[in-house]
């Protein structure tokens, strides 16, 4: 009897203690984590740090993360992630960031807020509302695991809009005429920015100005272009666009001895009289009006693989379409960051320029881009030391500023990209391509100091092997595709969509029966090349799933054959003693 009330005794007062070290003790300890992660994902970098130490005023940020069946288990994993991560942004901000979870069920009045400030409910609500007193809402529809490097950056820019919510100032300086071929574009950037724009006969750019977007400085006066480097000298941020052959000032490009003294000066260069084509990007255009549609072997719709993957630049872009854009390179013995944003595809060329002044020559041009696997920078970011190509200065005055420690500009070898016409060709992101790299070059030093950061290294082996078979597919699928696009155009000009009653009666029409053939077969013969070329990666991928599946379940069947092994020994040395 004694020994039972003990018993119970003691584990009255064992739990009493557990009970008292969860609810007292444990909130009193301090919260340690460690990130043994290679490129410390898991924490906040000081860039982030600095910025939070800046805020003035609380706010509050509201997450909404919906628990529904449609989400993938990949999406609920990453819901998480975000979530993990702004809970470092409250706790880093002193206070001064109150985060609230939201979980909303299906038609519940948080998934009515939700819906009402235009978080997207696609996949389930995955966004975050930011408000401020005396401010507007900001608002990030949905975090999207694409762009899973770019979420510090995202959540900071979201809270730098809340502390900061007035437009920043951007000058424009163009050498061509951009009223009417970019209306659309300069519109937006109206909507975005305090739009300053400049005369091109200017002398000195102001020093209000932080932030300058230059347009085909081929076409500017000498003086325009030594106000543009002393400004970036002095510390401005620039985006230039500078094109061998522009398409909305075709007299605008020529040979500026200057100019590219001045890009070499930046470390950059750019061939004034060749012209990028891209045989796989290559796509559809109308060389004039009135004309049959062709394959514009210099109009090329760069997709995502185009693009630089981790760069603020490119964010949420899936397409940027760039028209007789030239190429850029690094300039020898340079000691800028050269970074591409917008490249070619390794079957690309640089020609001629004077040989696209017949449109008839197309179809000659995109066999002539090569396969040798070359890719070429169409759009690049540059960071670092440079100095002036006017060590003299101008005539009649002083010379400036001799060399600056650290310049940050962003050059486009295209400015046709910034036209309605182009624009407006093929869907695409040019619009939002400038207004990302506008807004982030304006944006202050610590929200421009956080850097992409991957989440997920990709296995070694496994990334060549994926380049080598796009490349196989490429070089063997560029004929089939350039086919079925040609069959694809005539087949519908053949069969123009037409209005009917009830049913429709069959077309016996021979030629349009041969295209309906062709075009049908082609996507099966592109279908077959696909899997050829990317059948040893599959068989690799198959093989390293069961070995890494495998050995667990043979693990755990050789452990239970020893305990059973075990089992019987002992069993059979009981049974022995006992005799």
């Amino acid at each position: 009897m004694r020994s039972a009330l003990r018993a119970g005794m003691t584990l009255i007062i064992t739990l009493l203690l557990f009970l008292a070290f969860n609810l007292v003790w444990l909130p009193k300890l301090p919260d340690i984590r460690w990130d043994f992660s290679q490129q410390k994902i898991h924490t906040l970098s000081p860039a982030t740090r600095q910025l939070l130490t800046t805020l003035e005023s609380p706010m509050d940020l509201y997450y909404f993360n919906s628990k529904v069946p449609q989400k993938s288990h990949a999406l609920k994993r990453y819901s998480q992630r975000v979530e993990d991560l702004l809970k470092a942004f409250e706790k880093a901000a002193n206070n001064k960031i109150s985060l609230h979870i939201i979980n909303p069920a299906p038609f519940s009045e948080d998934a009515y807020k939700a819906s009402l400030f235009g978080l997207d409910d696609t996949r389930g609500f995955i966004g975050l509302i930011g408000t401020r007193a005396g401010q507007g809402a900001q608002r990030i529809e949905a975090f999207n695991p694409d762009t899973e490097s770019l979420l510090e950056y995202e959540i900071s820019h979201l809270i730098y809009k809340l502390m900061y919510p007035e437009r920043p100032t951007v000058g424009l300086l163009s050498g061509l005429p951009l009223a009417a071929p970019a209306g659309n574009l300069l519109e937006q950037m109206r909507k975005h920015f305090n739009l300053v724009e400049l005369a091109p006969t200017l002398t000195q750019v102001p020093a209000s100005l932080g932030t300058l977007m230059v347009v085909q400085p081929y076409a500017l006066p000498e003086k325009a272009l030594y106000a543009i480097e002393q400004s970036v000298l002095r510390g401005t941020k620039l985006m230039v666009f500078i094109d061998p052959v522009s398409e909305i000032g075709a007299n605008a490009g020529s040979a500026n001895v200057r100019l590219n003294a001045l890009l070499t000066a930046w470390g950059i260069q750019m061939p004034a009289d060749k012209l990028l084509v891209d045989n796989l990007y290559a796509s559809s255009a109308k060389p004039g009006p009135g004309m049959p549609t062709v394959l514009h072997p210099a109009r090329l719709q760069l997709p995502r693989q185009a693009m630089a993957a981790d760069d603020v630049s490119t964010w949420k872009l899936n397409s940027v379409t760039v028209s007789s854009s030239g190429a850029l390179s690094r300039a020898a013995k340079s000691h800028t960051l050269f970074t591409p944003l917008l490249q070619s595809s390794p079957q690309s060329s640089l020609l001629d320029a004077a040989r696209f002044a017949s449109s008839t020559a197309f179809d000659a041009l995109v066999e002539e881009a090569s396969t040798s696997g070359q890719r070429h920078v169409i759009a690049a970011r540059l960071e670092g030391p440079a100095y002036s190509a006017f060590p003299d200065g101008l005539k009649g005055q002083p010379p400036g500023l001799q060399k600056a420690k650290h310049i940050q500009l962003v050059v486009v070898a295209d400015t046709d990209l910034l036209s309605d016409t182009v624009g407006n060709a093929h869907p695409n992101n040019n619009a939002l391509f400038v207004l990302n790299t506008l807004d982030n070059l304006a944006a202050p030093e610590a929200l421009r100091r956080i850097r992409a950061r991957v989440m997920t290294p990709p296995l070694h082996r496994l990334e060549p092997m994926r380049e080598a078979a796009a490349q196989a597919y490429r070089q063997s699928a560029g004929e089939l595709e350039r086919r079925l696009e040609h069959t694809e155009h005539a087949w519908q000009r053949l069969n123009p969509p037409a209005t009917s009653l009830g049913t429709q009666a069959v077309d016996t029409n021979t030629q349009l029966q041969a295209l309906n053939k062709e075009r049908l077969r082609l996507p099966v013969e592109l279908h077959a090349l696909k899997v050829q070329a990317y059948a040893s990666l599959h068989r690799f991928e198959h093989t390293l799933k069961w070995l890494m599946i495998a050995p667990m379940p043979l693990l755990l069947c050789l452990i239970a054959w020893v305990l059973f092994l075990y089992q019987r020994r002992r069993r059979a040395a009981a049974m022995t003693a006992a005799c």
